[in-house]
């Protein structure tokens, strides 16, 4: 397909998502979502903190009744293999039809993964691995084959956000090799959930620091995809009105945060923000964070946290004009994006170094040499293809 004259050729692709619920109550909205599809046994994923502050999700499997058809609650930081194998097991076990996704990332990308597994009849990790991109970009023999997912996928789900991440909108999923200390990527046309319901008042059972920072690992997609060559008009406004939302809502939320309507308002900047994740190339922010995440245990949140203003940093010369945008979302025109992230990060006494996150500074080299092979790291806006250009960018993260 050739541009028109003079014009850019803008393609987008809309995700198997059918529905976003914002501003409702789970249980009510749930049931009413689980008549609509059908469903006769429901098999619900849950993080193990919510459970055990709802008393297993009572209120939930009780609005089930007889749909209910069983709860994995161990899924670990960052969707470990071994966990995911344990829900798939569950699962299959249950003969479930649906599944519902309780928690944040990495709940729902577990969620996605077994899906995966159920519609490719996939019965071992190694089989598993034939569909996984690895940090170092190489890729198993079914990755990206997307000729494989012939018609809907056999099971689907719901997810209940209880954190800011979007990792409900993408057909993408990260699972965590323990062994290797590194991430693997996954991916199908439908593997994003069918429907999305966000309960505010549920999230008041989110850590503080929990909600706050993946609010910014949500900023990160809105403003890496604002400054990836991918984006135009329509994205555009999508990622600009994010950054207003989050640079309005986010404070009243760390100030008071039992305000339901902040919250409510903080989901749907994430709606936003993700319009596009996983088609929409990002940059070296993320790019680093995957790498801290599996090799240093530091949580996507702080990723973000740590790394966009440096990022914003270091590219500052290369799209000026974009970066004075961000600024201006954020409330703060005349000053650098790279400020602008970083005070507004700091006001939500969120850290804003690696020091914070207590990333060693021997640690930075192996840091940077994983990085620069990761896929992600050399979308970056100003390119990089040298360990000595990560570490330039890791120095900035170092002492801000």
């Amino acid at each position: 397909m050739e541009p028109a004259h003079d014009s850019k050729l803008v393609e987008f692709n809309y995700t198997a998502l059918e529905t976003v619920l914002c501003g409702v109550s789970v249980a009510s909205a749930l049931q009413e979502q689980v008549d609509k599809a059908g469903a006769k046994r429901v098999f619900l994923i849950g993080s193990n903190s919510l459970s055990e502050a709802t008393n297993g999700y009572e209120d939930i499997r009780n609005a089930l009744g007889s749909r209910f058809a069983g709860l994995f609650h161990q899924i670990g930081a960052h969707t470990p293999r071994k966990d995911v194998w344990a829900a798939l097991v569950a699962v299959r076990g249950a003969n479930a039809d649906l599944l519902v996704a309780l928690g944040g990332g990495s709940i729902i990308d577990a969620c996605k993964v077994v899906q995966l597994a159920i519609d490719q009849n996939i019965e071992s990790e190694k089989d598993l691995m034939q569909y996984a991109q690895f940090g170092d970009g190489t890729r198993g023999s079914r990755y990206g084959d997307l000729s494989l997912f012939t018609g809907a996928s056999k099971i689907r789900q719901i997810a209940v956000p209880t954190t800011l991440s979007g990792a409900e909108y993408s057909n993408n999923a990260g699972v965590l090799d323990t062994q290797k200390s590194a991430k693997e990527g996954y991916r199908g046309i439908d593997l994003c959930p069918q429907k999305i319901i966000y309960d505010p008042a549920l999230s008041l059972h989110t850590p503080q620091w929990l909600w706050l920072s993946t609010a910014i690992r949500s900023l990160d997609h809105a403003v890496e995809g604002f400054c990836s060559a991918d984006s135009h008009a329509y994205l555009d406004g999508h990622f600009l009105h994010a950054m207003r939302l989050f640079a309005e809502s986010l404070p009243l939320c760390k100030s008071n945060p039992d305000d339901i309507s902040a919250r409510s308002l903080n989901q749907q900047a994430v709606w936003l923000a993700c319009c596009g994740l996983g088609t929409v190339s990002h940059g070296a922010s993320h790019g680093i964070g995957y790498i801290l995440g599996s090799l240093c245990g530091v949580p996507h949140g702080y990723t973000s946290c740590v790394m966009l203003p440096a990022v914003l940093e270091w590219n500052a010369g290369h799209h000026a004009d974009r970066q004075s945008s961000i600024a201006q979302a954020l409330g703060r025109p005349g000053v650098s994006a790279a400020v602008a992230v970083k005070e507004l990060i700091a006001s939500l006494e969120l850290p804003t170094s690696l020091q914070q996150v207590d990333v060693k500074f021997e640690q930075l080299e192996t840091i940077a040499k994983r990085a620069v092979r990761h896929p992600v790291v050399r979308n970056n806006p100003r390119k990089i293809d040298a360990a000595e250009q990560v570490m330039e960018i890791l120095k900035l993260a170092w002492s801000n």
